[in-house]
């Protein structure tokens, strides 16, 4: 089959010539891939390997062994084309998206008869999977994934979606999938309000779930022109934090409640000014979600901006099965408008242009763009 194989930093291949995943276990699914978005993650990927690290090494990655070279895309769509016998929610024809975390209740899967394997890690055991000490993601180490003519998972992570959804909306459903995990966490109550802190891909993800979910109010700060013009157009107030310079925070805070500051806040864009903003601009007893993945370095923090007003911050990291759920739900029942979600998508290429029309697309002009999705068929 066709697909774009990861070989290393800036070392992306189309191979026509890649095996296609045929099922091998009674649980396996395999998907006719429709569509596949290209995720702030892989780029990262693109300019130095995080995810694909294990997978560089000669152990290979710590919950399939797998090894490069390995085709990218976590985002993605299809069609279910072979299930195993033990699959019983699924059949040949359905549509379905893979929620692709790979972890400790994985490994059993590529190590079948390995007993040291049957104890979780604490976080699975708690029945928090998304944080498991060796999390990984098929397309990022853990196996072959969305970037290619066919995909392969096992059918815990294979969720069916009503054909009423189209396919290139379906691809949306993992990164919306991230900001419902973060909602979800921050308990989040319909007729709160909420502030977004950027308007990149995953903030006006954010500011859809939140919309869906019932929020009287979502302000978007974002400083810059073009992100703001797209999240005003998604129906966000929006707040452009450069106007204000120092007195920013304190402008921000009071399009708030009372003008008293905010319920709930999500940083999605994650630097100083930002993780701050998400705290200080919160009403007495709010909570800061940080949704962000932050490079490895401190920042400062001034413990009482939490304390004198009871506020909780909190961090959010992925999502689990049960949030793939959520966004299907609130995508069949109407909640989530097809056509909004239809407006994150800014472009749409085949496998061959991926790299040129996909990945360094994003790279040189990021703010241009929202989502762009690959297909197989085009």
């Amino acid at each position: 089959m066709n697909g774009l194989q990861y070989y290393g930093a800036h070392d992306i291949r189309y191979n026509t010539s890649i095996p296609i995943p045929k099922v091998t276990d009674p649980n396996d699914v395999v998907l006719k891939v429709a569509y596949c978005g290209i995720c702030g993650t892989d780029l990262h990927e693109f300019e130095e390997p995080i995810f694909f690290a294990n997978a560089a090494t000669d152990q290979g990655d710590k919950i399939s062994g797998k090894k490069l070279p390995l085709v990218l895309g976590h985002e993605f769509s299809g069609i279910v084309e072979e299930v195993g016998s033990n699959v019983k929610h699924l059949k040949r024809g359905d549509h379905a998206v893979i929620e692709t975390t790979g972890h400790c209740s994985d490994r059993i899967n590529y190590y079948k008869y390995n007993t040291e394997l049957e104890n979780e890690c604490q976080s699975c055991e708690l029945g928090f999977e998304n944080t498991c000490k060796d999390l990984n993601f098929i397309g990022l180490g853990v196996d072959n994934g969305g970037l290619a003519q066919y995909a392969k998972y096992s059918s815990q992570h294979v969720l069916k979606v009503d054909k009423k959804i189209p396919l290139d909306v379906g691809a949306l459903i993992e990164p919306l999938s991230v900001v419902h995990h973060a909602i979800e966490l921050s308990g989040f109550k319909a007729g709160e309000d909420a502030l977004v802190l950027g308007a990149g891909p995953i903030g006006l993800a954010a500011l859809l779930i939140l919309q869906a979910k019932g929020a009287s109010k979502v302000v978007v700060s974002e400083p810059a022109s073009i992100r703001r013009d797209q999240a005003a157009k998604l129906g966000a107030d929006v707040f452009n934090p450069a106007e204000f310079g120092n007195l920013a925070t304190e402008e921000l805070k009071k399009l708030g409640s009372r003008k008293q500051g905010f319920a709930k806040s999500f940083d999605c864009s994650g630097i100083q000014a930002t993780y701050s903003t998400s705290i200080q601009a919160l009403r007495a007893h709010g909570v800061a979600c940080n949704v962000a993945i932050w490079p490895h370095k401190s920042v400062a923090h001034f413990v009482m901006d939490v304390t004198l007003e009871e506020k909780t911050s909190v961090g959010s990291l992925g999502y689990q099965t049960k949030d793939f759920e959520g966004v299907i739900e609130l995508l069949e029942s109407g909640k989530l408008e097809i056509e909004k979600a239809k407006a994150l998508i800014t472009g749409k290429h085949g496998l061959r242009d991926a790299v040129e029309k996909g990945f360094k697309e994003l790279i040189e002009h990021k703010d241009k763009h929202i989502k762009i999705l690959i297909s197989p068929d085009l």
